[in-house]
């Protein structure tokens, strides 16, 4: 199914006036209990607590654990939750194409890379550096292969036919974002790599990465979404208008969402590479460049 392509009910109906607002309605909202999520994260976080606990004499002998590393992942798989099941998620599914975009851009640039920092180096080795895994790990982390996989994916997840399968089903909107997140923390590993045996880029191509991945990359999507003439799902021209005034409100509001929000967000990272880059390229400091987010 094309983007553009809607029969003019539909763009009518997506182009309701303010009158037709409908405001005092109760919504359907709530918290999520989908067995796809909780046991997702039940057993991520089951796996960690097994690995850097009672199994890390095993996998790692004689390697430290700092502990704060353990409230940042479990803060991760909260925030991981707040995001996928709190009430944010039934307005994302049944009422807002922007609250989904919002919802999108915390799994991938918040929650992932906490997770990702927050897991130890030796628990990355065992995953990545086998001799059956390392190749294809090699591959996919590569910056071109990572960037490019995340942007493609994010496109093609917005195509009507595959989006509206997740907004029509808990369960399976649940688990595309699993995938999403696997895909956002191939993206992440160019600049958060806790391994040198699958390094990070160099500080200057870490910053090049950041900008192509969270603007370039990303501005077919945003401009498809935002100038579009007429809103392209079904669900969400059906649902109640209860803050934009039509459903192409809802979803120009979106577009800016994914690039003002990404671009507030990976600002961050950008800016502490470039003073952690320029920091160790003072001749009187005199230290090798290596990595810039914290281990």
């Amino acid at each position: 199914m094309a983007m553009g392509q809607m029969n003019m009910d539909q763009v009518n109906m997506g182009q309701m006036n303010m009158d037709q607002v409908n405001v005092g309605q109760p919504l359907a909202v709530g918290w999520q209990l989908d067995p796809v999520l909780l046991g997702s994260l039940l057993a991520l976080a089951l796996s960690y607590a097994l690995a850097v606990g009672p199994l890390r004499a095993r996998l790692a002998p004689g390697e430290s654990f700092p502990r704060f590393k353990a409230l940042a992942f479990a803060a991760g798989i909260v925030l991981t939750y707040l995001t996928e099941g709190s009430p944010l998620h039934d307005l994302a599914e049944r009422y807002l194409f922007s609250a989904h975009m919002v919802q999108h851009l915390l799994i991938s640039y918040l929650c992932v890379p906490l997770l990702l920092w927050a897991t130890p180096a030796w628990i990355w080795r065992k995953l990545l550096l086998s001799r059956a895994v390392r190749p294809v790990a090699r591959v996919l982390l590569n910056p071109l292969v990572a960037g490019g996989i995340f942007s493609l994916a994010l496109s093609l997840w917005h195509l009507p036919v595959l989006y509206e399968a997740g907004l029509r089903n808990t369960s399976v909107h649940h688990a595309q974002h699993l995938v999403f997140m696997a895909l956002a923390l191939i993206s992440w590993w160019p600049v958060m790599s806790p391994l040198p045996e699958l390094p990070r880029l160099d500080y200057g191509l870490q910053i090049l990465y950041l900008f192509m991945v969270s603007t370039v990359l990303q501005l077919p999507l945003f401009a498809l979404v935002t100038f579009a003439s007429a809103p392209f799902y079904g669900p969400y021209i059906e649902a109640p208008r209860i803050v934009f005034a039509s459903a192409l409100a809802d979803q120009q509001a979106a577009g800016v969402v994914m690039k003002v929000l990404a671009m507030m967000i990976f600002s961050v990272p950008i800016v502490v590479i470039f003073f952690r880059w320029f920091q160790e390229s003072e001749p009187a400091r005199g230290r090798p460049t290596q990595h810039v987010l914290p281990r």
